[in-house]
């Protein structure tokens, strides 16, 4: 984010949540060896098989876990399988400096011919002309309605990326202190405060709520159902719901429902916090599920994050890595057909082994995703709620970091639900154009 102090962006999660948190927060080899049990399943080919077809596709990445890594080797042998005279040459480059590679590359009319790439700064890439419009060829996937709207990201109308996995928030809750206390967790706006007082109440010393209150792109991803929730959006800068939801982070912070150290935690911080065994409720993600089993010393479950009372819904957003067509790659259909088998279902289902939540609509209810009760309201939730990130494909980033620093503030105790709506939507407006 051009406008937010250096930190490292990672649409896996919040931005903020960087790569050394990823590998230590990685499922793998940590408890959900169930999952990556299916990087040996056999690898499904419905296509002829293309064996006039040579030369090389050039794939450009930032995997640095064995997970990842063996991912993309999965996704490569099912594409050999189509074509097995084409050399797939991938090539790892630093996260940090991957953008910048990318529209060097393209002022040299050069570049990859598959990128997966997640960021805040695709925005950039594209203005840059360093990407091609996958929408020709979306356009003829059959699978394509699988795909939720959330997990596509467009620019003037064309799609050009699409994730194949998500990362996304849930209601984690320490089920010992629920019991103890006499509460279930709740699944309503209108449930949640009641629930965090009867755990404050309770005279244990508990901390009813752990949540990240940074003033950074990651306080912008924990607020987000909670202010969406009550009708705020990008595109909807109604002041009154960001009040509704200022003012419940408001509430729990005047009463002592959250800590306001919370402020100075990430998502690493704030599951830490949790493993300690006295908080009864976090908001946080999927890729703490395999350290959870082996961490956790205390009975545990998810559910999906509260949504608002009535038929009202909120929104959630969907990190992870998209794939893209590098705008100067010399095999678009090559690159295509490498893509189509990622997107594929046996390919997408084969994201289980890094930790992450096929984004496939015909996958939620799949055994091998069900078989792990902790990763169902994760599925739900990519169905029901789950929206782009980086919203706009990244064409908001300073409007993020107004809500985060607003959000912040409200955690803090340093504004009130209606100053910190003001502020927000002032702020945004005041922005230059994107």
């Amino acid at each position: 984010m051009s406008s937010q102090p250096s930190v490292s962006h990672l649409a896996s999660g919040p931005s903020g949540f960087t790569r050394r948190d990823f590998l230590r927060r990685s499922l793998v080899g940590a408890g959900l060896a169930g999952l990556a049990a299916v990087a040996s399943a056999p690898l499904v080919v419905a296509q002829p098989i293309r064996v006039s077809q040579s030369g090389s596709l050039n794939v450009w990445h930032y995997y640095n876990t064995d997970a990842q890594v063996n991912l993309l080797g999965t996704w490569t042998q099912m594409f050999n399988k189509l074509y097995p005279n084409v050399n797939v040459v991938s090539s790892y480059v630093y996260f940090q400096d991957l953008s910048q590679k990318i529209i060097a590359a393209a002022g040299a009319k050069q570049g990859p011919d598959v990128l997966i790439y997640g960021g805040s700064d695709l925005v950039q890439m594209y203005k840059a002309g360093a990407l091609r419009s996958m929408q020709p060829y979306w356009d003829q996937f059959a699978d394509g309605s699988q795909y939720p709207d959330g997990v596509l990201t467009r620019f003037d109308g064309q799609i050009y990326g699409v994730k194949p996995y998500v990362n996304l928030v849930g209601w984690w809750y320490n089920k010992d202190i629920l019991d103890d206390v006499g509460i279930q967790p709740p699944k309503t706006f209108d449930d949640v405060t009641p629930a965090l007082a009867a755990v404050a109440a309770a005279g244990k010393n508990y901390l009813p709520l752990a949540i990240t209150g940074r003033p950074d792109n990651q306080g912008d991803w924990t607020s987000w159902p909670w202010l969406t929730g009550y009708g705020f959006s990008y595109d909807n800068l109604d002041q009154s719901a960001a009040e509704q939801g200022f003012t419940l982070a408001a509430q729990w912070s005047s009463q002592g429902l959250v800590s306001k150290d919370a402020v100075a935690n990430g998502q690493s911080e704030t599951y830490d916090r949790f493993n300690v065994g006295d908080v009864a409720f976090m908001q946080n993600g999927n890729w703490n599920i395999g350290n959870a089993k082996a961490q956790f010393k205390f009975n545990y479950g998810i559910v999906e994050v509260p949504t608002p009372t009535g038929s009202a819904t909120s929104n959630i957003f969907l990190g992870g890595e998209p794939g893209w067509m590098g705008a100067f790659g010399s095999q678009p259909d090559l690159a295509w057909a490498f893509l189509s088998q990622v997107y594929s279902k046996e390919g997408d289902l084969t994201s289980l082994m890094a930790g992450s939540i096929p984004a496939r609509n015909d996958l939620a209810n799949d055994p091998q995703v069900t078989s792990e009760p902790l990763l169902v309201p994760f599925a739900n939730e990519i169905k029901t709620r789950g929206t782009e990130y980086p919203p706009k494909g990244g064409n908001v980033i300073d409007a993020q970091l107004v809500v985060a620093q607003n959000w912040s503030a409200v955690i803090a105790g340093q504004k009130d639900g209606a100053t910190a709506a003001a502020d927000t939507v002032a702020g945004i407006k005041a922005l230059p154009p994107a």
